[in-house]
C-alpha cells in the first residue's frame, strides 16, 4: 500500500500554496481538485480584487514561480480573478507538477482513517498510527488514496446558502434552484443579455450583493426596460454599512456606490429592507413568481431573473467520519471560529471585516481532535465571509509547523 505524506483537497490559491511548501519540504504530495486548477477563481474571474497582489500571493508560491524564472505582477497591482489565475496561479501549478502529483477532475468524496472508526480512540494521538483513506471519484470511477496528513483547502464557493427564511430553502426554491443565480453575475459583460431589459430580484446585503446592485444600476441607466428590486434582511438605513477607517479604497468606493443606488434607485428599481424570500415558483422559461415578506407583510411579485448573493457554507460531508470539532454557528473548525469571535469583540452586528482577524489566528486555532487533519482557507471560516487569501497563506505555514512527527520523519529520511 503506497502512502503519500500529504493529500491536499482543492487546487485553489491556498491549496497551491500548501503544495508549494510541501514540495519545498520534500513531502510526497498529491493535490486534488474536482474541476481544474483555480476553478473557483475562474468563476469570478471578471471581478477585480479589493486587495493588492502582494496580499494574494503566498511566499512559498512566489518562491516557486520566481525560481522557474517566472515574472509576477507588481506588489500593489489590483488584479481581476482571471488575471490572478493566468499570471500567478496557473504558472505556479505548472511549476509544481514535476514534484507534486496534481490530479484535476478528481473529487474527494470521503476521508477517514484506514482502520479507525469515528468513535474510536477519541482525541487520542494514536489515531495517527493509521493513515487517512481518501475515496476519490475520477473519470467516472472510484479509487482510494492513502496519506499521513490531509489539508482540506476546498473552499466554500461551490456550496451557496439557501435564500429562504433562517438559511433554509424558501418554498419551491429546491425546484427552482437551477433558475436562480447564486454567484455574482457578470451583468455588464458576458451575462449582459440575461439582465438587460429584464426585471431582476436581488437578494442579499453583503459586498457580493452590493457588487451586483451596482452592475444592475449601471445597466438600468444604460438599457431601457432594465429594472431590479434589491431585497435585504437588514433593518438599517442603508444596505451596506461602512467599515470604520477601511484601508481598502476599492471597498470604500463599492460601499458608497451601493448605498447611493439604494437611496436613489434608477426608474423602476427599488431597495427593500427587512425583507426575506418566502416562496418561489418557475412558471415558464423566463418568469419566476415569488412571495416576499417586506416589513412583516407578504408581497407577491414576478421577475425574469433572481440573483441570491446570500453567502456560502462549507461542505463537511467528506470528513464526517473524522473527529472534527466544528462551530455550531459558522460550521468552521472550532479553534478558528472562536479566535474570530474573540477578535471581533463586542461589536454586535457590525459589518464583517476581513482585516479583523489579521494576527488573531495562530497554529493552535487549526488543531482538530483528528491528528494531522487541517481545514484551511475560506473553508476554515465556515459561513463567515470575512476571509483574505493572505490569511489562508498564514494558515498553511502554521499547519506545516503542526504536522506530526511521522510525516516530518518520512520527509527527512528522503
Amino acid at each position: 500500500m503506497r502512502v503519500m505524506d500529504l493529500a491536499i483537497i482543492g487546487a485553489g490559491p491556498v491549496g497551491l500554496e500548501a503544495a508549494a511548501r510541501a514540495s519545498r519540504a520534500g513531502l510526497a504530495t498529491v493535490l486534488f481538485d474536482a474541476g481544474a486548477v483555480a476553478d473557483h477563481v475562474r468563476a469570478w474571474g471578471w471581478l477585480r480584487l479589493f486587495s493588492p497582489f502582494e496580499w494574494n500571493a503566498g511566499p512559498a508560491g512566489l518562491e516557486v514561480v520566481r525560481g522557474q524564472g517566472g515574472e509576477v505582477p507588481a506588489a500593489a497591482t489590483l488584479l481581476t480573478g482571471a488575471e490572478l489565475r493566468r499570471r500567478y496561479l496557473l504558472p505556479l501549478a505548472a511549476a509544481l507538477r514535476p514534484s507534486v502529483e496534481v490530479r484535476e477532475g478528481a473529487r474527494v468524496r470521503d476521508v477517514a482513517r484506514a482502520d479507525r472508526l469515528k468513535g474510536e480512540a477519541l482525541g487520542d494521538a494514536a489515531r495517527a498510527d493509521q493513515p487517512f483513506r481518501l475515496l476519490v471519484e475520477e473519470s467516472g470511477a472510484e479509487a482510494e488514496v492513502f496519506a499521513r496528513a490531509v489539508f482540506d483547502c476546498s473552499g466554500t464557493y461551490g456550496r451557496p446558502n439557501w435564500a429562504g427564511p433562517g438559511g433554509t430553502p424558501a418554498i419551491g426554491e429546491r425546484s427552482a434552484r437551477r433558475a436562480i443565480e447564486y454567484r455574482i453575475p457578470d451583468a455588464l459583460g458576458a451575462q449582459r443579455g440575461r439582465y438587460a431589459a429584464r426585471r431582476t430580484l436581488l437578494l442579499g446585503n453583503g459586498h457580493s450583493a452590493a457588487t451586483t446592485a451596482c452592475a444592475l444600476g449601471s445597466l438600468a441607466r444604460a438599457v431601457p426596460g432594465t429594472r431590479f428590486t434589491w431585497a435585504s434582511r437588514e433593518a438599517h438605513g442603508v444596505p451596506l454599512r461602512a467599515i470604520p477607517d477601511d484601508p481598502l479604497p476599492e471597498r470604500v468606493k463599492l460601499t458608497r456606490r451601493a448605498n447611493a443606488i439604494a437611496a436613489e434607485p434608477p426608474p423602476g428599481c427599488e431597495w427593500l429592507s427587512r425583507s426575506r424570500l418566502l416562496a418561489v415558483a418557475q412558471v415558464d422559461s423566463r418568469g419566476l413568481e415569488v412571495d416576499l415578506e417586506v416589513g412583516g407583510k407578504v408581497r407577491c411579485d414576478r421577475f425574469d431573473r433572481i440573483v441570491a448573493n446570500v453567502g456560502y457554507e462549507p461542505d463537511d460531508r467528506p470528513y464526517r467520519q473524522l473527529q472534527v470539532h466544528a462551530c455550531y454557528a459558522s460550521l468552521g473548525p472550532m479553534g478558528v471560529s472562536a479566535a474570530l469571535l474573540a477578535a471581533q469583540g463586542p461589536q454586535g452586528g457590525a459589518p464583517a471585516d476581513c482585516l479583523i482577524g489579521q494576527g488573531a489566528l495562530g497554529p493552535e486555532t487549526l488543531r482538530n481532535p483528528e491528528p494531522d487533519f487541517f481545514i484551511l482557507g475560506a473553508k476554515s471560516f465556515g459561513k463567515n465571509s470575512a476571509f483574505l487569501m493572505r490569511t489562508g497563506y498564514e494558515q498553511v505555514a502554521d499547519a506545516f509547523a503542526l504536522l506530526g512527527r511521522n510525516t516530518a520523519r518520512t520527509a527527512e529520511a528522503r
